[in-house]
């Protein structure tokens, strides 16, 4: 773990989980069991990535349906990979639960079939289509994630970033106006859950349509939603030990950093570190929230 800028005490903590640690059945459950342990001591808001393949099985649904090829084999994978999911956490969420997120996973499966078609007809596919398409799997994972908080006896609920982030540019390369988007936040009665859950990657803009963050979009959603709620701190949770000074890859001695300050961070990301990207360290920065990974 490692610390980017100084600790500053609000009271709720920003969580954020990728694709990785969402993969599968064991490897949710744990997020959860780390969530709930947070939640014990302080209210908690994270952010969720879609599970690992998801997004890039949509992305690719998407090219074969554009070049008019079967994209079907890759849509019953997606499926697939939820409803193993769904299964494997039918012991630990409640019956009423587990048939509403089979009922959510239905209507995606059903919009996605509709958005595909209409691509494979036209040859091509707009932004906003594909954006539409893509954010869809960080949707289940958060539908997920709720009924496993509530099943231990902890309230939670969904927060719908079309609603509350406003993010400006290119649809799939947007920029979350994050003082118009406090506004919107401030409107919303955050102590009514313990545990607020957000999918990532994802926010609307001003004619309310469907926009994604571009690259590391859920760390970006993240920061951001630190900064609109004032957040204690922003946790980044990974599959890597943290940030190092050198490519670790690449170089046998490379040093786990401890602390970073913010323009650190900035620099070593502007210069390769894939482990957060100069678009998330921006908010963090500005309204000096830490961030530990």
């Amino acid at each position: 773990m490692f610390l980017v800028g100084r600790v500053w005490r609000h009271k709720m903590k920003v969580m954020k989980f990728g694709g990785t640690s969402l993969a599968n059945w064991p490897r949710f459950s744990a997020v959860a069991e780390i969530i709930l342990t947070a939640a014990s001591v302080t209210p908690v808001a994270c952010v969720l990535s879609a599970p690992a393949t998801v997004t890039n099985n949509l992305l690719a649904m998407v090219e074969l349906a554009e070049n008019e090829q079967d994209y079907q084999p890759l849509l019953a994978q997606v499926k697939q990979t939820f409803v193993d999911m769904f299964e494997q956490a039918k012991a630990d969420i409640a019956p009423a639960a587990h048939q509403h997120l089979y009922t959510v996973l239905e209507q995606h499966l059903a919009h996605w079939q509709q958005k595909l078609q209409g691509v494979q007809l036209l040859g091509h596919c707009p932004d906003l289509i594909r954006a539409e398409i893509v954010v869809c799997g960080e949707r289940l994972s958060s539908e997920l994630m709720v009924a496993v908080i509530k099943q231990a006896q902890v309230s939670a609920g969904v927060l719908v970033p079309q609603s509350l982030l406003l993010a400006n540019g290119p649809i799939l390369e947007a920029v979350v106006d994050i003082d118009a988007s406090r506004q919107r936040f401030n409107l919303v009665d955050l102590s009514i859950n313990r545990v607020w859950v957000m999918p990532g990657f994802t926010a609307a803009n001003d004619d309310g349509v469907t926009v994604t963050l571009g690259r590391n979009g859920s760390d970006y959603s993240a920061a951001v939603l630190a900064a609109c709620i004032d957040a204690a701190c922003c946790e980044i949770w990974t599959d890597v030990d943290g940030v190092y000074n050198t490519d670790p890859r690449l170089v046998a001695d490379a040093q786990l950093l401890s602390q970073l300050s913010y323009q650190e961070a900035m620099e070593l990301s502007y210069f390769g570190a894939k482990v957060l990207h100069p678009k998330t360290i921006a908010p963090i920065a500005q309204y000096q929230i830490p961030c530990y990974i």
